[in-house]
Formats: C-alpha cells, structure tokens, sequence
C-alpha cells in the first residue's frame, strides 16, 4: 500500500506512479466521494500518455475508448465511469473480451462495483481510493 498526500490539484507525482505500473497493470479502480478527483486524476493520465483529444466524465454514456501508443505499440485508453450501473450490466455490454485483450487499459471509476467480479476470475487489477481534504487529496494505491 502506497499513500501519496498532495496539496491542490497537483496530481503530478500520482500520475507518475500509476505510469510506472504500466504494462504490468492493465485495470486501475478509482474510488472516492463525488468531487474527490477521480475524473480529473484520470484526465491527468491520459494527458501524459499523450492522448490528444478531451476526455470527459463518461457517467452518461458509460465508456469512452481512446487509442494511444505506449513503448511503441498502439494501446486503448478505456475510461469508464459505473455511477450508475451495476458490475453485472457490464455482462450486457461484451465487458469480459475486452479486460482479456493485452492492447486494452482500464480506468474505471466507482470501481469498487467490479472488485469482486475480479476477484472471482482472478483478474489482477489496482485499486486507487481518493479522500478529498482541507488543503489538498490523499491517494491510497492498494
């Protein structure tokens, strides 16, 4: 378990550790109140990995595919936002094909909905618990 405390919204040296864990981790959980900063924080990632075009919450539709290249190979940025559904409607939408393609990396928020739909395939994933505080985050990788 690794906890980072940062003032602001200076998410950089966050960003930085999940980047590391890239390959190795393919699906990263983001839980944490409305307005903690998931969001922004996978915003942040995405940015780093140089995705060009804007990413936006996908609470409303659900998932938002984005292409990239990392290390010389074409990859995908998934961003999926499971506010409103539960871990079984992703059976619904062809979820389990893609988790199981290499190319593929999740950024999954309210992830804590797929934690035992996971477990019970054991499917590794990393899971990224954001507190909101006075002056700042605090950021548990687990």
């Amino acid at each position: 378990m690794l906890k980072i405390t940062v003032k602001d919204k200076n998410n950089k040296k966050v960003v930085r550790t999940i980047l590391k864990m890239l390959p190795t981790v393919n699906i990263f959980l983001f839980n944490g109140r409305l307005g903690a900063g998931k969001t922004t924080l996978i915003k942040e990632i995405a940015k780093s990995l140089k995705i060009k075009e804007p990413l936006t919450s996908p609470t409303f539709i659900l998932w938002q595919k984005y292409i990239f290249r990392f290390k010389n190979k074409t990859r995908f940025f998934n961003h999926l936002d499971l506010y409103r559904i539960y871990a079984r409607d992703l059976k619904k939408i062809n979820f389990l094909p893609e988790l199981n393609d290499k190319r593929n990396y999740f950024f999954i928020e309210w992830g804590f909905k797929l934690k035992k739909f996971l477990k019970n395939r054991n499917i590794k994933f990393q899971e990224i618990l954001i507190n909101k505080t006075k002056n700042g985050r605090v950021f548990i990788i687990k």
